[in-house]
C-alpha cells in the first residue's frame, strides 16, 4: 500500500517507482473522487475496467450464493465499517481566495488536542511535508501540497484543502466504526453516522 497526492498521475508515478524499486506489481489504485484503476492495461482512471471487474465479482459471488451487498457487510464485520462526509465552502473572487488562504493559515496555527471528545493523535501538513503522531515527527515523503490532515484516536480522520480548480475549500471526514457482538450492521452504521456528524460539527466550529 502506498499513499499519494490526489490524482492518477501521482498514483501511476508511485506504481512505476515501486515496480522499479522492489518489482512490486500494481493491482489497484483509487482516489476519493471515485476514480479507479485496476491492473496495468490502462494506467489511468478507467470506469470501463472497473465496471468489468465489478460485474465479474458479482458473477463469482452469485455462483457462491452471495451478493455484493453481503460481501460488503462481511468486510465491515471483519475490518470495521467506514462512513465519509464532506463539507464545501464556495468563496469566489479575490476576496474568496484570501478567505480560503486565511482559513488554511488559521487551521495550521491551531493546537487541536481533541475533537468531539476524542483525542487528536496525529497531524500532517502536506505543504510543509511534516507529520506529527503521538509527539513523534516524521515526513510525508510526498511533494508539497496545500493539505492538512488530523487523525483521531478512534480511527477517524479529517482532511482540508483548497480546490485546485474551483474557488472552494473542501473538508473531508472519515469515521470508523465497529459492530458490537450481536449488533446489526444497520445499528452500527447509525451509531457511526452520529459520531461522524459530531466530528464534522466540532471541526467546522474551529
Amino acid at each position: 500500500y502506498a499513499e499519494t497526492l490526489t490524482g492518477f498521475k501521482w498514483i501511476m508515478h508511485r506504481s512505476a517507482e515501486a515496480a522499479a524499486e522492489t518489482g512490486a506489481r500494481f493491482v489497484f489504485g483509487y482516489e476519493e473522487a471515485l476514480g479507479y484503476c485496476a491492473g496495468t492495461l490502462v494506467r489511468d482512471k478507467d470506469g470501463i475496467s472497473a465496471a468489468y471487474l465489478l460485474a465479474e465479482l458479482a458473477a463469482t459471488l452469485k455462483a457462491r450464493g452471495e451478493t455484493l451487498a453481503g460481501r460488503l457487510d462481511a468486510i465491515a464485520r471483519a475490518h470495521g465499517l467506514y462512513l465519509s462526509g464532506q463539507h464545501t465552502e464556495t468563496l469566489p473572487g479575490a476576496d474568496g481566495a484570501a478567505a480560503i488562504a486565511a482559513r488554511m493559515a488559521h487551521l495550521r496555527g491551531l493546537s487541536v488536542n481533541q475533537l468531539d471528545g476524542r483525542r487528536v493523535v496525529g497531524r500532517a501538513d502536506y505543504a510543509r511535508g511534516t507529520v506529527v503522531r503521538e509527539g513523534v515527527e516524521s515526513t510525508t515523503g510526498l511533494p508539497p501540497s496545500d493539505v492538512l490532515r488530523f487523525d483521531l484516536d478512534d480511527g477517524a480522520r479529517v482532511m482540508v484543502r483548497p480546490s485546485g480548480t474551483e474557488p472552494k475549500i473542501k473538508y473531508y471526514f472519515d469515521q470508523r466504526g465497529e459492530a458490537a457482538e450481536g449488533e446489526t450492521l444497520d445499528a452500527a452504521r447509525d451509531r457511526t453516522a452520529a459520531r461522524l456528524r459530531g466530528l464534522m460539527a466540532a471541526f467546522l466550529a474551529l
